[in-house]
């Protein structure tokens, strides 16, 4: 697949941004403890850099697998849109109960989520792109360095 190169360096970048997390973990917000919120986001930070880079293999495994570049790419892009269908939905309800609907960073948290699903089930009925693959993992992995922002923000205030 020629943008197998393209799918490696946002896995690598993935890889580099859940290293942040270590940042996070050192950090205290004014009165000492994070609020649930602020866990979810420390979490968020690991877990999607992770699906990001598991992701971006994906496509880059089924590719070598199917012999037709369209068809390796509608596969991954449903079977990515199926998983990130349910992450959006238990991110949604942690995010829900720690009460993060209420506030514009909460919401912040959750909508490029839902526009990475809508990408990348785009790309598997519509578009079958490489290019919109890469965008909806980029797009996915700016929940981790939104999430790094916040985080850091909230300490430093």
């Amino acid at each position: 697949m020629l943008d197998e190169a393209l799918l490696l360096g946002i896995a690598s970048i993935a890889v580099a941004i859940a290293g942040f997390t270590a940042v996070t973990a050192a950090l205290t917000p004014p009165g000492g403890s994070w609020s649930p919120l602020h866990r979810i986001r420390q979490r968020a930070i690991v877990s999607t850099s992770f699906n990001v880079v598991f992701e971006a293999l994906l496509l880059v495994i089924v590719g070598a697998w199917l012999p037709d570049a369209r068809q390796a790419i509608a596969l991954s892009s449903a079977l990515t849109a199926l998983y990130a269908a349910w992450i959006v939905v238990s991110r949604g309800r942690q995010i829900y109960r720690a009460g993060g609907l209420r506030t514009w960073a909460g919401r912040l948290l959750y909508v490029p989520g839902i526009t990475a699903l809508l990408l990348f089930a785009a790309n598997a009925v519509v578009l079958t792109s490489v290019a919109a693959y890469a965008l909806a993992l980029c797009v996915q992995l700016s929940v981790a360095v939104i999430s790094f922002y916040q985080l850091v923000a909230a300490a430093s205030s």
